[in-house]
């Protein structure tokens, strides 16, 4: 929910249902759980920070306790590793209050903590604290970490650190938690994916012609077309047939199943 206007597109209405329906059933899982990692990979503009940004939209409208960050790689605020635990306990404390007095003191014990390496604050601040409020008397529900954009980390190396650091903790059990990343399918994300340690426990999501893109991107013309025919001042020039079923189609085929093709079309 940042104020940055790069941030504000969430999936239009009545699209990526099949994806979207495919994420959530695996996130609030009923029967015992094989896979503990989501990878939700695309080409750049097939949309996958806008189907993040709606998954985190319906968790926090069912309540399911969430932690995310969003990378991006013209922000230096987010195209790299150093805040990225940080923005995460904000947000569990958030989530879960119940963290408050084991993660403060902690916080609190030692102010160089942001200043060690990834591993290091991940156990301190994030795995530490989880596993001891496990010993506790709650009833928890399954947390969900969210990363989107991993490849738009300006660190190779970091990228595939912070994969196999979340990964090694979702499955070992110490805390029912699983993980999502999205990213595109960079030589060393699917390296780390396809690994001994990780392949078994990821569920791999393509967002490729299976999820039928052109009837969803199809959709999205038509709801804009007809909104700018509703709102443009000089809407009253245009034709009444405007645009045309061809004319759609043509985007519809430009766009090669990628929603940034016609987002930018209609922006235009």
């Amino acid at each position: 929910d940042s104020q940055e206007h790069v941030d504000a597109p969430k999936c239009h209405p009545n699209t990526r249902q099949v994806v979207l329906n495919e994420i959530m059933n695996w996130i609030i899982l009923t029967v015992t759980r094989v896979q503990w990692v989501l990878w939700l990979n695309g080409a750049a503009g097939a949309g996958k920070s806008a189907i993040g940004r709606s998954i985190v939209e319906l968790c926090i409208e069912r309540n399911i306790p969430l932690a995310r960050f969003f990378f991006f790689r013209t922000d230096s605020t987010r195209n790299n590793i150093k805040p990225l635990v940080a923005t995460l306990v904000h947000q569990l404390l958030q989530s879960i209050p119940d963290l408050k007095p084991i993660i403060i003191p902690r916080l609190e014990s030692d102010s160089l903590i942001f200043t060690k390496s990834l591993k290091t604050q991940f156990e301190f601040l994030i795995f530490g604290p989880l596993r001891e409020l496990k010993h506790t008397s709650l009833r928890l529900s399954t947390l969900v970490l969210l990363f989107d954009g991993v490849d738009e980390c300006d660190d190779r190396d970091d990228q595939a650190s912070l994969i196999r650091i979340v990964a090694d903790f979702v499955k070992s059990n110490s805390f029912p938690m699983i993980a999502f990343f999205a990213s595109r399918t960079e030589p060393q994300i699917s390296a780390v994916f396809r690994s001994a340690s990780l392949s078994d426990i990821t569920l791999p999501l393509a967002l490729d012609d299976k999820y039928l893109p052109d009837d969803d991107i199809r959709v999205f013309l038509n709801d804009s077309f007809d909104e700018i025919k509703r709102t443009h001042p000089f809407a009253h020039l245009l034709d009444s047939n405007w645009p045309t079923a061809s004319e759609v189609e043509e985007i519809v085929e430009k766009s090669s199943g990628q929603f940034i093709y016609a987002s930018v079309v209609i922006k235009f």
